[in-house]
């Protein structure tokens, strides 16, 4: 029987780690492993069959959370339940703390013999709140950490922990070549250039987008010729293009390409 894994990713960043782990686990065992969970696209293309929208927990901050806290609490139960009835050999929880550790809280207490549970990313003990590493001790059997100085936190507390590497290191940074992006976009070499971030999540874009906006828009009054980078994700392309059509004539360069995200 190959090894089956329980896997959730909350937001953009952790469907980029889940994939990666998706892809490097069915390396090493020849394929012998499948994949339950929660995840999006990009763990969908390593084919994961996401229980639910990725999107419905890709919240932060009061504001969000509010609004969509019963559906937020629907889904930890839903997730947990799900655990339970299918009974996977391993759990793996990434970052989304918030909804992570009530999952695996839910798991502890709800199934008789529940599987392996690992949580991937650290919470930041070292930064702040380092009563963390007590509570992720309590509920976990390992932790995969992005820091080589991470694990010792943790294994104070009696968990294994395992230093995995950050996966900017992975990501093709290195290979981006911004003459080679200019010269695709028709930017001029001379010409200003001026990245606007708008984030991964569509609430950021909602509150965030018309102030970024506002932005541009006097940038490119002070100065016509410069040209703005845009890296976007592409469940949030749509809505950026349509919420840019109202500053027109701006040099906008809008792109969800990975490999284009580095160039730029």
């Amino acid at each position: 029987m190959p090894l089956h894994i329980f896997i959730t990713a909350g937001e953009a960043s952790g469907d980029v780690l889940g994939a990666s782990l998706m892809a490097a686990l069915k390396k090493q065992t020849g394929g012998a492993v499948r994949f339950s969970g929660v995840g999006g696209p990009l763990m969908a293309r390593e084919g994961l069959a996401s229980l639910f929208p990725m999107t419905d927990l890709s919240v932060m901050g009061v504001a969000e959370v509010l609004p969509k806290l019963n559906l937020i609490l629907n889904r930890i139960k839903q997730t947990s339940e799900k655990i339970k009835k299918i009974n996977p050999d391993v759990l793996v929880t990434i970052d989304a703390p918030d909804f992570s550790f009530r999952v695996a809280r839910q798991v502890r207490d709800c199934c008789p013999n529940p599987p392996r549970m690992i949580h991937y990313v650290a919470p930041t003990v070292w930064a702040w709140r380092p009563e963390r590493a007590k509570k992720v001790a309590g509920l976990y059997d390992g932790i995969m950490c992005l820091f080589p100085f991470e694990p010792s936190y943790f294994e104070a507390e009696g968990l294994k922990a395992a230093f995995v590497g950050h996966p900017m290191l992975e990501s093709g940074y290195e290979r981006g070549d911004g003459a080679a992006f200019r010269q695709t976009h028709g930017i001029p070499e001379s010409a200003r250039s001026c990245g606007v971030l708008f984030g991964s999540r569509a609430g950021e874009l909602k509150r965030m987008g018309p102030l970024f906006t506002e932005v541009m828009a006097r940038l490119a009054a002070l100065d016509p010729g410069t040209h703005f980078i845009v890296p976007t994700l592409p469940h949030l392309e749509e809505k950026l293009r349509f919420l840019l059509r109202r500053i027109a004539g701006v040099n906008i360069h809008i792109t969800s390409d990975p490999g284009q995200k580095w160039k730029a």
